[in-house]
Formats: structure tokens, sequence, C-alpha cells
């Protein structure tokens, strides 16, 4: 008689293999019909939720080649979520490594602004810092740490991955794209997800914040890399964006 534990792992085996005729060694043969339409109907609805985590990117290469793409993926998994929200983590570093999308280069960083938009809107909802909090302690501002709000993410990218995402949205006015890189902070204030484009200088800035780092080391990166860096702006548009959940305790 098969043990549970390795029937269910020959079940795991079969379920995710390539062969479309898998089956799990022990099966009884009267099952295998039921069991090829469980396998097609869970296939179907893993790539039914990848589509849903990255219409873009489903977009950008079409159903027919997403769908074979996410076959492979599926059948690397290591783990999966038990809800499928927030499934397909670890798309993006996926389709680093899958060589037949190398045609579209900017495909991997489309998926992680498109997974940091998911992961922003089923974010908890923390208490976000607002100017007013910072009033009693503007004098001393550039020792401070924030402690990022879970709805928050930069995603840095050498490629214009947030007009790309603009382009594909239903109704999109179709606008001329400028082939440079871009920094977008992904945040979900009013519990709407929203994406603010930052320069280089003020992707650093947020970035080294978003990371804990002081205010004063954090504006030292940013003027390094462009010494007319505005900092007063770029902070207030952090502020009101709802990029922090409060001070980092020291």
């Amino acid at each position: 008689m098969i043990e549970a534990r390795t029937l269910q792992g020959e079940f795991s085996r079969a379920l995710m293999a390539a062969d479309p005729s898998a089956r799990p060694d022990g099966l009884d043969p009267a099952m295998a019909e039921r069991f090829a339409i469980y396998r097609n109907n869970v296939h179907r609805g893993l790539g039914d939720a990848l589509i849903a985590a990255y219409p873009v990117v489903a977009k950008l290469v079409g159903e027919e080649f997403f769908r074979a793409m996410a076959q492979v993926f599926f059948r690397g998994e290591k783990a999966r979520p038990g809800s499928l929200a927030l499934y397909g983590a670890g798309f993006a570093d996926f389709i680093d490594g899958f060589d037949v999308a190398a045609s579209v280069p900017y495909l991997s960083d489309m998926a992680r602004l498109e997974r940091a938009r998911l992961e922003a809107l089923h974010a908890a909802d923390d208490a976000v810092t607002t100017s007013e909090m910072l009033q009693g302690i503007v004098n001393d501002l550039a020792s401070v740490a924030f402690v990022r709000h879970s709805a928050c993410f930069l995603v840095r990218s050498g490629f214009p991955i947030h007009a790309i995402w603009q382009c594909q949205q239903e109704g999109s006015e179709k606008r001329p794209i400028v082939q440079c890189g871009e920094n977008i902070l992904i945040t979900r204030p009013d519990m709407t997800v929203q994406q603010i484009l930052l320069d280089d200088a003020g992707a650093i800035f947020a970035g080294r914040l978003l990371d804990q780092a002081q205010v004063a080391d954090a504006f030292a990166a940013a003027i390094a890399r462009d010494p007319q860096f505005d900092v007063t702006s770029t902070f207030a548009q952090l502020i009101a964006a709802g990029a922090f959940a409060g001070l980092r305790e020291t």
C-alpha cells in the first residue's frame, strides 16, 4: 500500500509534469480521465490567476505565449500561496531567465511593476505619516528615519515601463514613447493604487528613505547624483503619497 506522503508527492509531480498524459504512480487506471480533467482545470485556473496578476505582461506577449510561459513557471514553483489573489511571486525573476522572452527586454520590469501594484492593493491598511504629524520635529528632521508603508514600493527600470503600462490601459490615448529609463513610486493613498514618476535623484532619495536611512543620509546620496536636487518638493511628494507609516525607533 502506498503511503499518503508518497501518494501526495506523486500527485503533485503528475499535476505539474510537462507531459499532459502524466498521472501519479499507483493511481487507479479508472481514475486517469478524471485526473486529466482535474489537471487541466488546475492549469487553467493558475493561468487565469497569473493573467489577472500580470495583465499588461499578458497583453504585450499575447495570451497564447503567456499561457505557454506560465506552464513553465508552474513547473518550477517551489511553493504556492494559499490564496490566488497574490499568486505569481517570483514571476519577474522567472522571466529574466526565460530565454524565449528575451525579445521583449522590458518584460520582467513590467512584471515587477505589476507585482508592486498587486501587493500595494492587498497590503495592510497601515496608518499613514502626514505632514501634520511632523510639525513638532521639523528642526530635527535631518536625523529622522521612516518606516515604509506596506503599500509603498519603488520600481526602477532602464526602460519606460510607466509609459508602456499607461499605453496598455483601456481607453488610454496612444502617444509616442520616449526610450528612457523610469523610476516609479507605487502607493495606495485613499485605497487607490497610484504611480508617481521620480527622477534619478528623487528615486535615490526615496529608496534610501524606504530602506530606513536617515533623511540627511538620503539627501546626501541624492545630491551626489544631482546637485540641484529639490529635496523639499520630493519629500513633500512622498508624504502626500502616503509613502511612510511612522518613524523608525532608535
